[in-house]
């Protein structure tokens, strides 16, 4: 029986090594690099490097906001969810390459 549909997003997202991998490196970034800046700010733009795909998309509406705690949340959760989209399009790769061809019909 094939998955549902919610339930294949969640394997995608989180039930692969790669996956995986780029999630655990983006939540462990802020240790890594915060012996090397000084400031938050510097961590902060590590972060969004990281995540940079989809967190320019996310965080075009921040730049108008300004500096407040709502701002500082929609620009945390923004970052965030595009960590989220490029772990579950990069689940996506890994499932494309790992495909049997031979399962595939060839048609010519």
């Amino acid at each position: 029986m094939r998955d549902s549909r919610p339930r294949a997003i969640v394997r995608l997202t989180f039930a692969n090594p790669v996956s995986l991998g780029y999630l655990a490196l983006v939540a462990s970034l802020p240790l890594l690099v915060s012996p090397w800046t000084e400031g938050q700010a510097f961590a902060d733009f590590w972060f969004a490097l990281a995540t940079a795909p989809s967190s320019v998309v996310l965080l075009l509406p921040d730049v108008v906001t300004g500096f407040s705690a709502w701002a500082s949340a929609y620009h945390y959760s923004a970052l965030a969810l595009s960590a989220l989209i490029n772990a579950f399009l990069l689940g996506l790769a890994h499932r494309s390459l790992r495909r049997n061809p031979a399962r595939q019909g060839h048609t010519a």
